[in-house]
Parts: C-alpha cells; sequence; structure tokens
C-alpha cells in the first residue's frame, strides 16, 4: 500500500506541468525570438516577503539538464543582474531599445533559476514600514523556502541534478543554503553540488589577500605600504593588516586607506583591466567616474562589518544621464531602463506595488548584518556530504581575489591537495592556457585568465566562463572545448535546437498517457 501511494505521489506532481500562467512568450524589443521557455513570478514565503524569479529553460533538453540556482551578491543586489550582463541569455543596448543574445548564456546547457534575494532586492518585495534588516541565517532559511516552493510550482525539475551557484557576496549565501540543503535530503533529493564565483569567504583573509593584491598589481604608493609596515607592523609586511584594521587607532586608520588603494587609481576595482572606448562624437560625462552601480556596495559592506565605521573613500556613482549608440562596454546599466519600462514590466507580470527596479538595495546593503566571519563550517558540511564544490575567479578581480580563495581552501578548510595546479586550455586561442585549475580533496579552485569578479560578462570572458560552467556542471576535465552558438538568420526559427521542441512534445504525450492511467486506476 505504501508503495502504491508513492507510486501515485510520483505521478501526480508530473501530471502537474509548470505555471502555464507565468510563461513569458516573449518581450520587447528582442532581436530574435526566445530560443527556450521562461518563466517570471512570486514566490510569496511569508505575510511580507515576496522573491522575485526568473527561470529560463535550457536550450538543450530542459527535461534532463541540470537545475541551478543562481544568486547575485552584495549584499542586497538583484540577480537579474547575473541575467542581463553576466551569464544570461539577454544584453541590452541603447537604453533599453535593442535586446541582443548572449552567446554564451548559461542556459544553452542548463536550465538557471535567476532569484532576487532577499526581500526587496530588485523586483522582490517585503511589505514593510521599518528598516529592511537581515541576516545571514534568516537570508539562507528564505532562499530554502523559495526553492521549495519553486519545485511545488516545477515538479517536473525534481529529478533533475540541482546546483546552487552564485559570486561575491554569494560566497556567504551560496554555502549557507547549500549547507541546509544537504541536510534536507528528503526535499532535495537531486542535489549535487554548489559553484561559487569569485566569492568573498573568508573575512580576515579576504582583508590582508587584498592588501598584498593591490600591492602587487602596482596600484598602492610604496611610501603609503611602507609608512604602515614600519610604523604599524614591526617591519614585516607579511603583517595581519585585518587586525589592525579593527582597532579605532592611527594604524587603524592608515591600514583602511591603504585598502582603498585601488579607488585612488581610478581603475574598476571589479576588473583592474577593464577599458571602454566610448564614442567621442557623442556626449558622455568627462568627469565623471564610471562604475558599475553596484562597485562600492560590497567593499563599503566588508569595511563597516570589519571597522564597524563607514569608509571614508568617496562614493562612486554611475553617470545620470543614459548616452543612445555608446558601444556595447558602456551599457551595464541599459537594462534598468528596460526593466522599468511599462511593457516590460507588463509581460514581467510586475504588479504596480513594486518599486522601481534598482540593481542594488543601499538601504538593504547598508543595514545588512554579516553573522559569520568565515564560511569554514558551511563548506566543510557540503564537501563532507561528498557534494561536487567548486570556486573560480576571475583573476583581475581586486575584491574577492583568487589568493583568498586559494589560502581558504588550504590553510583553512585545511583540503589536501589531489592534483597539483595545472593549466586548462581553450584549443581556439593563443596561448592555449585560460586559467589554473587545482583540484584538492572536495574541492576544486579554477582562475579565469583576464576574468574580473564578473568573468561571464561580456567585456570580460564569457566564452571561457561558460566552458568551465560546462565542464563543471558535466564533471568533466575542464579544458574539454565547447561549441560555438547558432547564428539566427532573420525571420527562421530552426537555429533553436532541434531536440528542445522535441524534447517537450514527447514530455507532454508521456506525462498525458502516465496521467491518464493514474486516473483511470483511481
Amino acid at each position: 500500500m505504501l508503495f502504491f501511494l508513492s507510486l501515485v505521489s510520483l505521478f501526480v506532481s508530473f501530471c502537474v506541468a509548470a505555471p502555464a500562467d507565468q510563461e513569458i512568450t516573449t518581450l520587447p524589443n528582442l532581436t530574435e525570438p526566445l530560443r527556450s521557455k521562461h518563466y517570471a513570478g512570486y514566490l510569496q514565503i511569508s505575510d511580507a516577503k515576496q522573491l522575485f524569479y526568473w527561470y529560463v529553460e535550457s536550450e538543450e533538453s530542459p527535461s534532463t539538464a541540470p537545475t541551478v540556482l543562481w544568486l547575485n551578491g552584495g549584499p542586497g543586489c538583484a540577480s537579474m543582474e547575473g541575467l542581463f550582463i553576466e551569464m544570461g541569455p539577454f544584453r541590452v543596448r541603447n537604453d533599453g531599445e535593442e535586446v541582443n543574445r548572449n552567446p554564451w548564456t548559461w542556459n544553452r546547457i542548463a536550465n538557471i533559476i535567476y532569484l532576487d534575494a532577499p526581500a526587496g532586492v530588485g523586483f522582490s518585495y517585503y511589505n514593510t514600514t521599518g528598516k529592511k534588516v537581515f541576516k545571514d541565517d534568516e537570508v539562507a532559511q528564505d532562499n530554502f523556502d523559495a526553492l521549495k516552493m519553486w519545485f511545488d510550482r516545477f515538479p517536473e525539475r525534481k529529478t533533475n541534478d540541482l546546483f546552487i551557484a552564485g559570486e561575491s557576496y554569494g560566497g556567504t549565501y551560496v554555502p549557507m543554503l547549500s549547507a541546509k540543503i544537504t541536510k534536507a535530503t528528503d526535499v532535495f533529493p537531486q542535489f549535487k553540488g554548489m559553484l561559487v564565483g569569485n566569492g568573498c569567504v573568508d573575512d580576515k583573509i579576504n582583508f590582508n589577500t587584498n592588501i598584498m593584491y593591490q600591492y602587487y598589481h602596482a596600484v598602492m604608493d610604496e611610501s603609503n605600504l611602507q609608512n604602515v609596515v614600519q610604523n604599524c607592523c614591526n617591519g614585516n609586511i607579511a603583517c595581519d593588516y585585518y587586525s589592525i584594521a579593527q582597532q579605532n587607532s592611527t594604524c587603524g586608520d592608515l591600514v583602511n586607506n591603504l585598502s582603498y588603494s585601488i579607488y585612488f587609481t581610478g581603475y574598476d576595482p571589479y576588473f583592474l583591466y577593464f577599458a571602454c572606448y566610448l564614442n567621442p562624437l557623442l556626449p558622455y560625462p568627462p568627469h565623471e567616474e564610471i562604475a558599475r552601480p553596484q562597485t562600492e556596495v560590497l567593499r563599503n559592506h566588508l569595511i563597516k562589518k570589519i571597522t564597524g565605521r563607514q569608509p571614508a573613500s568617496k562614493r562612486f556613482s554611475p553617470p545620470s544621464i543614459a548616452i543612445h549608440g555608446q558601444p556595447a562596454c558602456a551599457s551595464h546599466s541599459d537594462h534598468f531602463a528596460y526593466l522599468n519600462s511599462p511593457e516590460v514590466r507588463k509581460a514581467l507580470r510586475i504588479p504596480a506595488y513594486i518599486p522601481t527596479y534598482e540593481m542594488c538595495n543601499n538601504e538593504i546593503a547598508e543595514n545588512y548584518i554579516s553573522q559569520y566571519t568565515t564560511m569554514k563550517q558551511f563548506f566543510d558540511t557540503v564537501i563532507g556530504a561528498k557534494k561536487h564544490v567548486a570556486m573560480f575567479n576571475g583573476d583581475a578581480d581586486t575584491i574577492c581575489n583568487y589568493v583568498e580563495n586559494s589560502q581558504f581552501i588550504f590553510n583553512t578548510l585545511k583540503r589536501p591537495v589531489k592534483t597539483p595546479m595545472t593549466y586548462w586550455n581553450d584549443p581556439n586561442q593563443l596561448p592555449m592556457a585560460v586559467g589554473q585549475v587545482t583540484e584538492y580533496d572536495g574541492i576544486t579552485l579554477i582562475s579565469v585568465k583576464g576574468g574580473g569578479h564578473f568573468p561571464a560578462a561580456t567585456e570580460q570572458k564569457p566564452k571561457e566562463s561558460f566552458q568551465m560552467f560546462q565542464n563543471y556542471v558535466k564533471n568533466q576535465n575542464y579544458s574539454t572545448p565547447v561549441t560555438f552558438d547558432k547564428i539566427y538568420v532573420g525571420g527562421s526559427t530552426t537555429v533553436a535546437p532541434q531536440s528542445t521542441t522535441k524534447d517537450a512534445n514527447e514530455q507532454k504525450y508521456l506525462l498525458g498517457f502516465l496521467c491518464f492511467i493514474l486516473f483511470a486506476i483511481l
């Protein structure tokens, strides 16, 4: 009898399909049709909290492709950032007037759920009149509840392999959520692993390695460093700058000022080598600091967390006037106007009471309470459960740098090396080496040469990031090459992989037959 009830439960879950009322069939200003199914909606995790999700099905066999939850960091930044300027399917140009395909979108091979979290971020909603104050534990539980609710809405994905991925402060979100999921095998039996990109995972290591990263990348004045080393570190350059920074003293101020060397250079701290050659025939604010809207969100949070004080450096803000016709590398914020247009909000069914979309919610960022200085216990839980764990870093990121993650794995997690560092290749470029990979016991560390904090972004290393992602989820050698995207020919829909439509039809007929048999039995 128990077996029969379990069988009935299984069949019922299969008979409930994805919510048709939340499907996105088209979007304004697309230069080509969608190549897979998209869904968007709200997950009401409490009376006050509604988390917005945008689910993009795999273009390759969605019924068997892995399902990946993607979380951007901040804290307080929306995962729509990932969807529109990183590994997602869209690239928005000219203030939203043109939406192109990203040829290296990760949903070519995987089902991707983009979740705006915590509540109040992006299109998510927090119905409160007080301050929006979150702690790490609360966000982890909210994300857990939201993911559980999402699978209730999409039961056909319960048998797909599940991965949790994210970047930046996602170095906290991802391991904390993954550890909870690891302990809930009855709810998430298909959970396979977690992938952390440019993650800040340990405050002390992060701060100390960032000082040295900036020094050895020619953005720190020698006299400033030596002043700190001689007067605050007893002449030892390998100093614990982190502990000094927490002191309310002259040395504390000197160290904090030293940590901001990258900001005084005018470079992009998230991508040290970024440069964008603007159209000289078009106006552009010549003396404005050009930076992504979230440029200081994470850094300010980390400094405040360490010192208890607001950072002293000036704030950077994006230009207030959008310029049409600028090159793609100048289009980081073009999707703001797009997502806030009435036509797009209507297509996504965003309620009228949802505020204007912003990539990062400064109120949440400034009031966020980080409860943990290190993610060790959460990584230990996931690794101990034999899950597939990997970390990747663009090596031109000064915020959450590669050395932080390597020291975290080797010194804090104390994972022994299984396969020493070696290069991984892209056979379509010279030199072929595009990064380094080190296999530790239970965890893999991958560098992406020339990538920044967002290596999947178009102006960074999108092809290499896609290769890394594909080989991670398929658990194969990272030098395994990827195929190039199929080209869309105007008016033709034959470019979409034929397996997508065939797969969907076969699944529909099979589920229909199973449901017919089930209802006949009942």
